[in-house]
């Protein structure tokens, strides 16, 4: 009857369950920390963090004893509750927000902002950190996920971040549990959430952990968006000099609540305004527009429904009679899906996710071979009469994610199954007048594809003795047709008082890769991923290690990580030795298998006061490398080399500062990175060839592949914005705000051509310039 004594004990415990809340709108707090303690004499308290959706459990406490519970989140006083035993029904924590002493005044507002202290897995850009960061043409949720060292921007005009040294493609953009295609406008500038229905973005850098569920090479970045209002009903929106947005949001009776947000740019009147003054040469007419609704029912205790959707549009039309070129294309984005949480037993929780995304996109360039200008201002040319480039494609996903969690005292188990349906249509043609370079600048490109991605993983979160912590778990991958693969994941971790260390490993594969080249030099200009699944094996894989360690020292947040990527079975072309002209679309397929490496060194922090003040900075040292095709074969000028990939840059330095001072809030974003590696130039020669404009070609003879880097980028952005209570409409805020990018109008570049002039024989070499000086303001209200 040895197990008489361990059955009688496990009857005596229960589990403690809860919802945290904030105390004005309801909304739930993510990752507060729980902590519960019996009576008596010499208990050890036991410790729990709130879900993302600001659910918890406590097992393992004394059922028939008193306890004490306390529960702490950043920007929230702590609250504390006693109970003469452990309520068997979940209890409902409202947490009201803390005061925050500003020069002899004293207001009340969520802290937060700290991306470094939420997640051992993540890190995680709450809507106070995205709000704070001076805006480009307004708050950008992917742009504020630069400030992790993890994650590298490839261009000024890409917000699109690169992830501890592999591409875009390997890291999907979830949007409330449904993958959200090409999550961005304006050729990569904006994100495509808007960053008022954002509750947070957490950005995965590995693939092991919470990364498990996501099954990519790169990490995730996984986007959770706000319910609507629990409090009343509200209007709140915003007029910048570029966009216009308008949101409605309330209760629907007790436990339902709305959300339903739009957005409208208008940055070709914008842009149209700025060449009037000379800021920039050219207007530029485009513009998206973009909604978002979700409707939340709360059904008791943990239980909740949700259910949202994502629909966007853009366009771009242009057309420059001087240079006989006219451009056309148009773009749509949908996403939608549904999110049910149910209670499993007494410590366990049931979450089920559905979901359905789909970008489609037209594309048609137009040209005049035979001028009758010369190029100068005020010239007439033939009117663009010829199709150059054309094609249309669409990416869509059907999904079901499944996910069991149990608790235990000393134990978290997550086991869930997956569901992915992916279909693929791309056909994209160029006339004989743009093969500028022998078919090496654009190939023709027809794919339909397919694929059925069928997945298990299971992990486990134990609590060991001393302190220590271990995780272990993996994920088999079913790629119906072509593969079965298995990723495991381990990480040993021990917790002091002050500090914590962690040391892991992992291994991930995925069957989707992009067919857009990223040594090309448009790729800097246009981060948009056209996904189709490669069908001949091997799969691309990727097997990485990390060992890190974050601490506390009273308001100082410190979080340091090394880290050792090796990227197997890619499939990438052969580079060339011209990015520009380098080929911007092909058949995954049709490329060679490659190899890609990845080692660095990241460091974070941050620091808030009392006073309003707030600092947030990072570091990143890394090395990237690529190589296109087995070592010492020879089918192309750079084939089986290994280079250093263009967007990747070795330093990456970001500063981040922000000071409240009663109603007013100032910010500074601080940049500072080495150069991008580049081709170098060793000379120039002309060359005849028959393009579509009949010009001599120039041929520029560099030396090895990127073997130079172009001159170290620096930026600093300032934004500043004032919050105004008033009383209209029942009472609200109004909240005008200024931002400048790029304020000294640092020259950085990404990359460089030559060119020769019209009239002359002159040869130079033009570096493209990255984002000017560029001012942003507009206000924002809330009733």
């Amino acid at each position: 009857m040895i197990g008489a004594p361990l059955v009688i004990a496990a009857l005596q415990q229960a589990t403690l369950t809860g919802m945290v809340r904030d105390s004005v709108d309801l909304q739930p707090i993510a990752f507060a920390q729980v902590t519960a303690t019996a009576a008596a004499d010499g208990a050890t308290p036991v410790r729990g963090v709130a879900d993302q959706y600001g659910a918890f459990f406590i097992p393992g406490l004394p059922s028939s004893s008193e306890i004490r519970v306390v529960v702490r989140a950043a920007g929230h006083t702590p609250w504390q509750r006693s109970y003469e035993e452990v309520p068997s029904d979940p209890i409902r924590v409202l947490l009201e927000r803390a005061p925050i002493a500003l020069q002899s005044l004293e207001v009340t507002g969520n802290r937060g902002g700290d991306p470094i202290a939420l997640s051992r897995d993540a890190f995680v850009f709450d809507s106070v950190l995205i709000r704070s960061l001076p805006p480009i043409l307004e708050s950008d949720v992917l742009r504020a996920t630069v400030a992790s060292p993890s994650a590298s921007a490839p261009s000024d005009y890409s917000s699109v971040p690169f992830i501890r040294g592999g591409a875009s493609a390997g890291t999907p953009v979830m949007l409330d549990g449904v993958r959200l295609f090409n999550a961005v406008h304006l050729g990569g500038f904006v994100s495509a959430v808007n960053a008022e229905v954002v509750e947070r973005a957490s950005l995965l850098a590995g693939s092991g952990g919470d990364g498990l569920v996501v099954g990519s090479l790169s990490g995730a970045i996984d986007i959770a968006t706000r319910d609507g209002s629990r409090e009343r009903r509200r209007v709140s929106g915003s007029l910048g000099v570029g966009s216009s947005r308008l949101a409605l949001e309330g209760p629907i009776g007790d436990n339902v609540s709305y959300l339903l947000d739009g957005r409208r740019t208008y940055i070709g009147a914008f842009t149209t305004q700025l060449e009037k003054y000379h800021v920039v040469e050219d207007d530029f007419p485009y513009y998206f527009q973009d909604v978002h609704s979700k409707l939340t029912f709360d059904l008791g205790g943990v239980r909740r429904l949700s259910v949202s959707g994502y629909a966007s549009t853009e366009d771009l039309t242009t057309y420059d009679a001087t240079e006989t070129l006219a451009l056309g294309m148009q773009a749509t984005n949908i996403a939608f899906s549904g999110h049910f949480r149910g209670r499993l037993g007494a410590s366990g929780i049931v979450d089920a996710t559905v979901g359905y995304s789909r970008f489609a996109n037209d594309l048609e360039f137009l040209g005049s071979p035979d001028r009758s200008g010369n190029g100068e201002e005020g010239d007439t040319a033939d009117i663009p009469r010829e199709i150059l480039l054309y094609g249309e494609g669409s990416m869509e996903e059907a999904r079901a994610d499944l996910r069991l969690t149990w608790r235990a005292k000393v134990a978290a188990i997550t086991v869930g199954a997956q569901a992915i349906r992916f279909v693929s249509d791309h056909d994209y043609d160029a006339t004989a007048v743009l093969d500028w370079d022998n078919d090496t600048y654009f190939a023709p490109l027809s794919l339909r594809r397919s694929h059925l991605r069928l997945a298990s993983y299971a992990s486990a979160d134990i609590d060991l003795t001393g302190g220590y912590q271990a995780r272990t778990g993996a994920r088999a991958d079913h790629f119906n047709g072509f593969a079965t693969t298995v990723g495991p994941f381990a990480e040993l971790g021990y917790a002091g008082d002050w500090w914590s260390a962690r040391i892991s490993a992992s291994q991930s594969y995925q069957e989707l890769a992009s067919v857009r080249n990223e040594e090309a030099l448009t790729s800097s200009f246009l981060a948009y991923d056209i996904l189709v699944p490669v069908t001949k094996g091997p799969m691309p894989r990727n097997t990485e290690a990390s060992i890190g360690w974050q601490g506390t020292v009273a308001r100082l947040r410190i979080r340091v990580d090394a880290y050792a990527r090796w990227l197997a079975n890619l499939r990438l072309p052969d580079p060339g030795r011209k990015p520009l002209t380098s080929i911007v679309m092909g058949d995954p397929n049709d490329w060679y298998l490659s190899e890609g490496k990845a080692r660095g060194l990241e460091s974070s922090w941050s620091w808030h006061s009392e006073t309003g003040v707030a600092l947030l900075g990072s570091y990143r040292w890394a090395t990237v490398s690529r190589r296109v095709g087995a070592e010492g074969e020879v089918d192309g000028p750079t084939f089986g080399e290994v280079y250093w990939p263009r967007f990747h840059r070795n330093h990456e330095l970001e500063l981040g500062a922000s000071y409240r001072r009663g109603a007013s809030l100032w910010s500074v974003r601080y940049s500072l990175r080495s150069g991008q590696p580049v081709t170098p130039s060793r000379a120039i020669a002309p060359f005849q060839e028959q393009g579509w404009d009949g010009e001599v070609q120039l041929l520029s003879l560099g030396g090895s592949y990127n073997s130079a880097t172009l001159p170290f980028y620096r930026r600093i952005d300032l934004g500043w914005r004032y919050e105004s209570d008033i009383r209209w409409f029942g009472g609200g805020s109004v909240s005008p705000y200024v931002s400048v990018a790029n304020l000294l109008n640092s020259p950085n570049v990404v990359g460089w051509v030559v060119q020769r002039g019209w009239y002359s024989a002159n040869v130079e070499r033009v570096y493209m310039r990255q984002l000017p000086m560029l001012p942003f303001a507009g206000v924002e209200f809330r009733f």
